[in-house]
């Protein structure tokens, strides 16, 4: 027999097995079978078959119709059974036509040859199927890596039919994302769950899809508890036969989203605070000199009314001061208050525009007890706005429950509670509820305020926290949110409202909880004069003013004074005279405070040194850290702490 050999290179080598009672035309197909790569085995009835099948498993089995003990089609179905994937030969030395027919019909039958068998023509058959199993087994292997990948994605995965629009597939995290189970999952279409995109928007990234083979895009999808999630969609045409479909990997972006806001509004702010630096400096140089002057001629114009004898008899009319005298007097404390709220503003000015603080004066904080404090701070203005527009406020407090302290400013976070009750209120013009929650997780407490009103667009939410942002016209200014970002954040928390156009509004704000309340320092009694005599002082201020006001203060008391208006002058009497006391101004035009204190610190014998400055007082902490000056004041300041300041510098020796 003019046998063809063909080598075969596979894996794991074709396993045949061959029921025949016949043991020699076994032996010899056995033979060319090996000879030609296959891995072969022999049974000579059917129940050696059955038992060989049970022990391993086979691709191809030669099964003779008429065996011994039970026929081939029982050993064919039996075998079945164990081995659904093994396909049949039936070989049989009486053919006829019926017996073929009624043998083929069998599933996993796939020939019927008669003996002799023609070697030459059956094993082009058996490559033929060899190479079929083999790209089965290849195609089986690539639909499991599909199918782990499909199912183990971190992102959820879609198959959509691009001419329908059904979902016809889709991994576990589809499902569970959007908190649907598989099931109701099946029944959803797009817009079930789409927030934004229209059934035309949808249309219209599958014909961009089909032209162009991709897509990528942004939107939004609605959860099954009504929730709003993000989502970065990358859509992909699915090659498949006679089927356009499309692959959509759904990227949950939520998180992201909030991060880049929260950086954006922090760039904004530092944005803001660079400028409202500047002007806090000059504006605060400004005030100085008021507050001086008024200051100085307060106590000299004080000084100058005759006051009555200590030693007066009992029976003496007390002497009461002329009137001018007490219009005058009331003229500087008006202007004293005018300056004290001058640098109240620009403090607030700074505040919006800070994302980091200084917390060393913060202190406990019940979140309950002041957010129960702004309800009732609040409650006067919304009760005269419902008696005014005939409507009604629900306040439900049912959600406001004990949780642990917070270090914080009372006063701050009180301010942004009414804040954002103002901004419901103001909101929910036909009347309507608002509800107030606090709860801790893990290191964190949580409080949300939620109204009824008329909610905000996408646009507002997003700009919800700019500064001189508003919604209310000319009633607003656009800086009670800013105010609020700033306060919270820092406080080391975070803040994030939540709404829809008509659907109301949610405020959630978090803040860390306090593990070790902080030891609150006692402020001294403040001192209105310098308890020294005699002290030699340089000031050094750019501001010629300030300079004159200064002079004048300390002149009065006795001191010796010096001043000047800039580093080179002050250094030239620094290295030529002794000075007990240098007060130096941060910024000057030629240097910084930063250079003097430097030539300062190489002097045979050290002054005491305070910085006086206009900028943030996160400059006090850091430059006082860094150079080592005994104490820094912030203008505007009162003669009374200035005073309290260099007291402690000189008692400390």
């Amino acid at each position: 027999m003019g046998t063809i050999l063909l080598a075969i290179t596979m894996e794991r080598k074709y396993r045949i097995l061959i029921v025949d009672d016949e043991a020699e035309h076994s032996a010899n197909i056995k033979d060319i079978l090996e000879m030609n790569g296959y891995a072969v085995n022999t049974a000579i009835n059917g129940k050696d078959a059955i038992s060989f099948c049970q022990k391993d498993s086979y691709d191809l089995a030669f099964v003779d119709i008429k065996l011994p003990d039970i026929s081939g089609n029982t050993v064919v179905s039996e075998m079945s059974k164990i081995s659904p994937s093994t396909e049949y030969i039936y070989i049989t030395g009486y053919a006829s036509v019926d017996t073929a027919i009624e043998a083929v019909k069998q599933e996993n039958v796939i020939s019927y040859e008669t003996k002799p068998i023609n070697m030459d023509h059956l094993l082009p058959i058996i490559n033929q199927i060899t190479e079929r199993k083999q790209a089965e087994k290849k195609l089986r292997e690539s639909e499991e890596r599909y199918r782990a990948v499909f199912e183990q994605a971190v992102d959820s995965i879609v198959v959509i039919d691009a001419d329908t629009g059904e979902i016809i597939e889709f991994n576990d995290r589809a499902h569970e994302n959007l908190g649907y189970t598989r099931e109701e999952f099946k029944k959803l279409e797009l817009s079930d769950i789409e927030l934004i995109e229209s059934p035309e928007d949808v249309k219209n990234h599958i014909v961009k899809v089909m032209k162009e083979g991709h897509d990528i895009f942004e939107t939004k999808h609605r959860t099954k508890k009504g929730e709003i999630r993000e989502m970065l969609v990358s859509a992909k045409l699915l090659s498949v036969p006679e089927r356009n479909l499309i692959t959509g990997i759904w990227c949950d972006i939520t998180e992201r989203k909030k991060m880049e806001e929260m950086l954006l509004q922090s760039e904004k702010l530092r944005a803001m605070g660079i400028m409202t630096s500047g002007v806090a400096h000059d504006f605060n140089n400004i005030l100085a000199v008021i507050s001086g002057n008024a200051q100085l001629m307060e106590r000299n114009y004080g000084d100058s009314v005759p006051r009555p004898s200590r030693l007066r008899l009992a029976e003496e009319p007390r002497l009461s001061p002329p009137r001018c005298h007490k219009e005058m007097m009331d003229g500087f404390h008006v202007i004293r208050k005018a300056v004290s709220d001058g640098a109240e503003i620009v403090r607030r000015m700074r505040k919006f525009t800070k994302v980091e603080r200084d917390t060393s004066e913060f202190i406990s904080v019940d979140v309950k007890e002041i957010l129960e404090q702004a309800i009732e701070f609040s409650r006067p203005r919304w009760m005269n706005m419902a008696k005014a527009r005939e409507i009604t406020y629900d306040i439900d407090k049912t959600g406001i429950k004990e949780v642990p302290t917070v270090l914080g400013s009372p006063s701050e976070l009180r301010e942004v509670f009414v804040n954002i009750i103002n901004n419901a209120m103001d909101a929910m013009t036909g009347g309507g509820c608002i509800t107030f929650r606090t709860l801790s997780k893990d290191d964190t407490v949580f409080v949300s305020i939620s109204d009824t009103g008329e909610g905000m667009t996408e646009e507002v939410r997003k700009r919800i926290f700019d500064p001189f942002f508003t919604t209310k016209r000319a009633e607003g200014s656009g800086l009670g949110m800013s105010v609020a970002y700033g306060v919270i954040t820092g406080h080391g928390g975070k803040i994030e409202v939540e709404s829809e156009a008509g659907k109301g509004a949610t405020f959630t704000m978090s803040i860390p909880i306090t593990r070790e309340a902080p030891q609150q320092a006692v402020s001294p009694e403040p001192l209105r004069k310098i308890k020294a005599h005699g002290l030699r002082i340089l000031v050094i201020d750019d501001e010629v003013r300030i300079c004159s006001v200064l002079n004048e203060y300390f002149s009065r008391d006795g001191h010796d004074v010096k001043s000047v208006n800039n580093g080179t002058e002050a250094i030239k009497l620094l290295k030529n005279e002794e000075f007990d006391l240098v007060l130096c101004d941060l910024v000057l035009p030629d240097m910084s405070g930063h250079d003097i204190v430097k030539v300062i610190d190489e002097l045979d014998k050290r002054p005491k040194v305070g910085l006086i400055t206009g900028w943030d007082e996160k400059i006090e902490t850091k430059s006082k850290e860094e150079l080592k000056v005994d104490f820094i004041i912030i203008k505007p300041f009162g003669f009374s702490k200035l005073a309290n300041h260099i007291n402690e510098a000189l008692s400390a020796g």
